[in-house]
């Protein structure tokens, strides 16, 4: 037996190349015991392999098993330690829990045979194990976890017995959260979770209400609900998943530059204890798929995504599905039966801790801005939580942001006024071909700051409000978590320049410029590109997003349409700073205290619009941050006590990508102020087309000035936070826009004015 031993540790050494995590708690003594997971040979010769080259001595007696087989063994274990503890109060055992993954490494893993026998919640067999070591031993991660002191459990425990049943049910419940957070939940039970669903009061209730309304049976309203249901699940596969994840690396390798993954540490020791929402900004196709593709090269559990059922198409749907997804309707409202098996689905999914993600703008942005946060996802969480409020729920707001998007021309066609096309497989295959053919730049990942809803939700009071507001406060994390792009800088840089032209030099320096400002901002991004400007030029130029001849830069009319969307992006990290320059170019008298007084008029606007973070009670101070950033980046100087506006070309740009927002804000003001109380629609229309024709007039070089979707969010917006009110079907202020008219007209050219008091005139 002992040659067997010899040669099985042999094998052992050769086959598995470990990573240990927490081995700061690795150490000997009679007062600690190790606990594994489950009892295999291999797992007890890694953990005292680890704990030689921790210099700790440690005897195999000295480790226990949470399971034997399938079977809990931890309990008869722990009798006699028990039972020590409760008779000496100074006898002192420390619990150490220690798990063992192997193939769960997933930024080393190379084959598909790899991925088939990589972590999974169901243990296999000998032969399975046996495969495992063989096939994934040299990505095996070891996590030990800090101890559980026995003498601690032993308080207000009666008996031995009771002591070593808390103790093992402490130690599964460990265990069990550790995998679930590496591995994710356990999906062996899809059918009983699906007929739980079906089996739901609501949902009951909406099949009676439904086989009512439409004059059905009970049995065909049922089949209704089953099939729906069928459509809505994810059939989620951990194989599938795994398959997936090497051909995503080689799509990005072939697609991008670099892929930036910033903030994902700060998630890893919150998934043990949460369930993680994770909510996205939307600007492309690639977003859930490179996020599901981060958590994954991470070890963090996989989300499943609401998906829009336009992507449940044959072949892609069904394996979108095996990756997670969760297809849902564009819109549901007039259907009360689907509407409920959504909301139990989504429940069901939050009791059982899996993660979960979906867009909190609802579809993709095709402007660049952030659009108002679609509730309706948000409100079904925050109803399953109310439910059951101790369990812990986190929402985590994620940036994504692209050097140029892979679908930048349809959305141009779209803007246009093209329909929105809906691809089958085949016209789905051919795009996807193109798009390979293809570089797009580097993208950039960013985690925002988790919110517990326990931190911010009150269970007794109605979650639609509290859903509005945190929709709010999502967006601001979001636009806090952003990275700057190098396209974002060189379209904020181009598009202020009267003539969308200007030399390579002047632009890099202006790019450099903008890069150091942005580091010095009261909103800093949370990261920057890691090059100099001169080099995105050419890179630029290489993905044809301008044109570059005799080191003269310029747009053609199709680039710079395509560009605002880049600029956009970064709209709410350079408008304060544009804005308080051109206040104070254009100012009478510019002293720094009426300048923070004019931009406090704005800020509500800007606020709404742009998401930005600080409450309009502490703005003063921000004010005064941004205007010693400027002054000391020389984009400000101080002339006695009044300030005076650089004339240099970076200020300049800043200034004219600010105009065009103020302009808005004056036109569409000063149609109320004409024409009075208005319906919403038509205070929409009348912004749309006299916006319009202030684009074809002064070419603002932007479809999204005059696009809807930005005029009503904004309005939308504006009504959210009482500056406009809706009653009787009519929209009208809520407060004075006096102000805002004599701030716009004291900075807006007179030509511009003349020109809109000429269209609302006639």
């Amino acid at each position: 037996m002992g040659l067997f031993k010899l040669i099985g540790r042999a094998l052992l050494r050769g086959c598995v190349r470990a990573t240990a995590l927490g081995t700061e708690h690795l150490h000997g003594g009679p007062g600690v015991r190790y606990v594994l997971e489950s009892h295999r040979w291999s797992h007890v010769q890694l953990l005292l392999d680890q704990a030689r080259r921790a210099g700790a001595v440690l005897h195999p007696e000295q480790i226990l098993f949470a399971r034997s087989g399938d079977q809990p063994a931890l309990q008869q274990q722990l009798d006699t330690l028990c039972e020590n503890s409760l008779q000496d109060p100074q006898y002192s055992i420390d619990l150490i829990p220690v798990s063992i993954f192997h193939g769960r490494l997933p930024i080393r893993e190379t084959s598909w045979l790899n991925l088939l026998y990589a972590e999974a919640w169901d243990q296999g067999g000998r032969i399975g194990r046996l495969m495992q070591l063989l096939v994934n031993g040299r990505q095996t991660l070891i996590q030990i976890d800090p101890p559980l002191q026995l003498q601690e459990l032993a308080r207000n425990t009666p008996d031995a017995p009771a002591l070593a049943r808390k103790a093992s049910l402490v130690l599964l419940q460990h265990f069990r959260t550790r995998r679930r957070a590496v591995v994710g939940p356990d999906l062996s039970h899809r059918r009983t979770l699906m007929s739980t669903i079906l089996r739901h009061p609501n949902v009951q209730q909406a099949i009676a209400t439904r086989a009512r309304d439409k004059r059905e049976t009970q049995q065909e309203a049922s089949r209704y609900a089953a099939r729906e249901l069928q459509r809505i699940a994810a059939n989620f596969s951990p194989v599938t998943a795994r398959l997936l994840h090497p051909l995503l690396n080689a799509t990005w390798h072939r697609l991008y530059d670099d892929v930036e993954i910033i903030g994902l540490d700060r998630l890893r020791e919150r998934a043990l204890d949460h369930q993680l929402v994770y909510l996205p900004c939307h600007r492309s196709h690639m977003d859930y798929l490179l996020l599901s593709w981060a958590l994954y090269r991470h070890g963090l559990m996989l989300p499943h995504v609401a998906a829009g059922d336009n992507l449940d198409i044959p072949v892609i749907g069904s394996i979108l599905k095996r990756g997670g997804a969760i297809f849902m309707r564009r819109s549901f409202q007039n259907d009360g039966l689907y509407r409920a098996l959504y909301q139990q689905y989504l429940a069901l999914m939050s009791r059982h801790g899996h993660a979960l993600e979906y867009f909190i703008e609802g579809g993709r942005s095709r402007t660049g801005r952030l659009l108002p946060a679609r509730t309706g996802l948000l409100n079904m969480t925050l109803d399953a939580w109310c439910a059951s409020p101790e369990r812990p729920v986190a929402l985590v707001p994620v940036w994504i942001g692209y050097d140029r998007v892979v679908e930048a021309h349809s959305y141009q066609r779209e803007l246009d006024g093209a329909s929105r096309a809906h691809p089958g497989t085949l016209d789905s295959l051919k795009s996807a071909w193109q798009v390979l053919r293809q570089r797009f730049g580097r993208v950039s990942l960013s985690i925002g700051e988790p919110i517990a809803l326990a931190d911010q939700v009150n269970p007794h009071l109605p979650t639609r409000p509290q859903a509005t507001a945190l929709g709010r406060q999502l967006l601001e994390r979001i636009n806090q978590a952003a990275a700057l792009t190098e396209t974002g800088v060189i379209a904020t840089v181009i598009l202020g320049q009267p003539h969308l032209r200007l030399d390579a030099d002047s632009l890099a320096r202006q790019g450099d410029a903008l890069l150091q400002l942005a580091q010095q901002l009261p909103n800093p991004p949370v990261s920057v590109p890691p090059d100099p400007a001169e080099h995105w030029i050419q890179r630029a130029r290489a993905r044809h997003q301008l044109a570059l001849e005799d080191n003269q830069v310029r747009l053609q009319p199709a680039q710079a349409r395509e560009m605002t969307f880049y600029r956009n992006n970064m709209m709410h990290l350079f408008v304060l700073p544009g804005l308080c320059l051109l206040l104070v170019r254009r100012s009478a008298n510019p002293l720094p205290q009426l300048i923070t007084r004019m931009l406090k008029v704005l800020y509500p606007y800007l606020q709404a619009e742009l998401f930005l973070p600080w409450p309009e009670q502490g703005f003063t101070a921000v004010a005064a941050d941004l205007r010693r950033t400027l002054l000391n980046q020389g984009l400000l100087s101080r002339a006695g006590k009044t300030l005076m506006a650089s004339d240099s070309d970076t200020a300049l740009c800043l200034m004219r990508n600010a105009e065009p927002l103020l302009l808005r804000y004056y036109l569409l003001c000063r149609i109320l102020q004409r024409y009075g109380d208005l319906g919403k629609e038509e205070l929409i229309e009348k912004s749309l087309r006299l916006a319009a024709k202030l684009q074809r007039e002064f070419g603002c070089e932007s479809a999204d000035y005059a696009d809807k979707r930005v005029l009503t969010g904004f309005v939308e917006q504006l009504l959210d936070r009482d500056i406009l009110q809706f009653s009787n079907d009519q929209v009208a202020p809520r407060v004075s826009l006096e102000a805002l008219l004599n701030q716009a007209r004291s900075l807006l050219t007179q030509r511009l004015l003349d020109f809109i008091d000429q269209q609302l005139e006639s």
